[in-house]
C-alpha cells in the first residue's frame, strides 16, 4: 500500500492482505472504533538527556518529537488521531531506563522507543520481550538485538558481514595508503568491543598491520598515556570503535602531541558538538554515515532536513535522524493495526519488510533495517566543516 504524510509518499510493504486483516481484526472490530476521531497513542520513550551520551540523545528525541509533530500535524493516522510522546531522561543508567519503560508500561503505551546505548539495550531487550510492548531501539548497535514481535531496529548496523565497516575499510585503507594502524577500543561497552572485531578482520584482509589494540573505558577522560603510546608507534592512522566523546577526547590528545595522520571512525563522530570538545582535533577524521543532511538526495530525507531546520534552527545530524526515523517506524505500524494495543502494533511491526525513510529505501529482515545504497564517506576538515571524502 502506499501511504503519505505531508505529501511525500512513503512505502510499506506488509507481509500479505491476511496479516494486515488479521492485525486490525485481533485489536478491534473496526479501525474506526478503535482509533476514532480524538484517539490518543501514547509512546514512551527513556532517553539520554544528560550526561556524556547527551550530544547523541538529544538530538535523538529532537528527532522523535519531530516525527510526532509531523504525524499529527498531517491526519497520518487518521483524522484527530494523534501521538503523545512522553520522554524522560535515564542518565545513561541502564535500571533507570528499565524503570522508566515499565511505568510506560503500566501507563499503557502502545510502543516504546529506547536503548541510545548498547549497555542499556543489553539490560532492557529482555525485560521488553517478557512485558510485550514493543521497544524501537533508536541507536544502539549491539549485535543480534532485533528480535521480533517485540525488538525492532530502524538502525543500520554497520558491522554485519559485507556491511559498513567492511565496505569503508575496503574502499578507504587502499586509496589512503594505510598499512600500520593503531585501534583504540571502548572494551567495556559489549557493541564498540564486538565491533572491534569486525574492524581488526577487514584492516588485517586488506593488509594491514595492526601494532597494537589499546582498550579504553567508557569512563574515561584522560588519553594522555594511549595518545603518548601511538605517537611512539607512529602508525598509518588510527582506527577508533570508541563512542563519541571517547573518539573526541583521544583525537585531541592525538593533536595536542603532534599526530595528524588519518583517524577513521564510526558515524559516533558525526557532532559539531564533538568537534567542540575534540577542540579541533577531529580534523582529518574519515567516517562513514548512512545520512548526513548536507549529502543527501532522497526525497524524504530532504523534507527531514527542511522541517529540522524550521523547528530547531540547525541541521540535523545521524542522531536526529535515528529519532526520527524510529518514530516514523512506529507511526506506520499504528496505522496498519488500526488500533494502539501492543499486541496488534507488534503484529504490524513484524509484517513490515520495507519502508522508504531518510537512509533511502530500507528492507526489514527478522526487524532489523538493511540500507539498500552505500553509506557516504565523509571527513572533517581543519575548519570544522563536513565534506564528502574523495580519497
Amino acid at each position: 500500500m502506499v501511504n503519505r504524510r505531508g505529501g511525500v509518499p512513503r512505502r510499506i510493504l506488509v507481509a500479505g492482505v491476511a496479516l494486515l486483516t488479521a492485525v486490525t481484526s485481533a485489536a478491534c472490530s473496526s479501525s474506526a472504533e478503535s482509533s476514532g476521531e480524538g484517539s490518543t497513542y501514547l509512546v514512551g520513550f527513556p532517553a539520554l538527556a544528560s550526561g556524556p551520551a547527551a550530544f547523541a540523545g538529544v538530538p535523538i528525541v529532537n528527532g522523535a518529537k519531530l516525527a510526532v509533530k509531523e504525524i499529527n500535524d498531517s491526519g497520518f493516522l487518521g483524522e484527530g488521531v494523534k501521538i503523545e510522546l512522553k520522554s524522560g531522561d535515564i542518565k545513561s543508567d541502564p535500571a533507570q531506563a528499565i524503570a522508566q519503560y515499565r511505568q510506560y508500561v503500566a501507563d499503557g503505551a502502545s510502543a516504546i522507543l529506547c536503548c541510545g546505548l548498547s549497555s542499556e539495550a543489553g539490560a532492557l531487550a529482555p525485560v521488553i520481550k517478557q512485558s510485550k510492548v514493543p521497544g524501537i531501539v533508536t541507536s544502539a548497535i549491539l549485535p543480534g538485538l532485533a528480535e521480533p514481535p517485540y525488538v525492532f531496529r530502524p538502525v543500520i548496523i554497520p558491522s554485519e558481514p559485507g556491511g559498513l565497516y567492511d565496505q569503508f575499510i575496503d574502499d578507504v585503507v587502499p586509496a589512503a595508503g594505510v598499512r600500520t594502524a593503531v585501534l583504540v577500543v571502548t572494551a567495556d561497552n559489549d557493541g564498540m568491543a564486538k565491533d572491534a572485531t569486525i574492524w581488526e578482520a577487514a584492516l588485517k584482509r586488506n593488509g594491514v598491520n595492526v601494532v597494537k589494540r589499546i582498550n579504553t573505558q567508557s569512563a574515561d577522560t584522560n588519553y594522555t598515556q594511549a595518545a603518548t603510546e601511538i605517537q611512539s608507534l607512529n602508525p598509518d592512522a588510527v582506527v577508533s570503535s570508541m563512542l563519541g566523546t571517547p573518539s573526541a577526547l583521544v583525537a585531541r590528545a592525538l593533536r595536542e602531541r603532534g599526530y595528524e595522520k588519518p583517524i577513521l571512525a564510526n558515524y559516533g563522530v558525526d557532532s559539531a558538538k564533538l568537534y567542540e570538545t575534540s577542540g579541533g582535533g577531529l580534523r582529518n577524521t574519515i567516517f562513514f554515515a548512512p545520512f548526513h543532511a548536507e549529502q543527501t538526495d532522497n526525497e524524504v530525507a530532504r523534507r527531514f532536513v527542511g522541517l529540522y531546520q524550521k523547528e530547531y534552527g540547525s541541521l540535523p545530524d545521524m542522531y536526529g535522524a535515528q529519532g526520527y526515523t524510529a518514530m516514523w517506524l512506529v507511526a506506520e505500524a499504528l496505522k496498519a493495526a488500526g488500533d494502539g494495543k501492543p499486541e496488534a502494533v507488534s503484529t504490524a511491526l513484524a509484517g513490515i519488510s520495507q519502508l522508504d525513510t531518510v537512509y533511502g529505501p530500507v528492507s526489514y529482515e527478522g526487524g532489523q533495517a538493511r540500507m539498500k545504497a552505500k553509506a557516504t564517506y565523509l571527513q572533517w576538515s581543519t575548519d570544522g566543516k563536513i565534506a564528502g571524502w574523495t580519497g
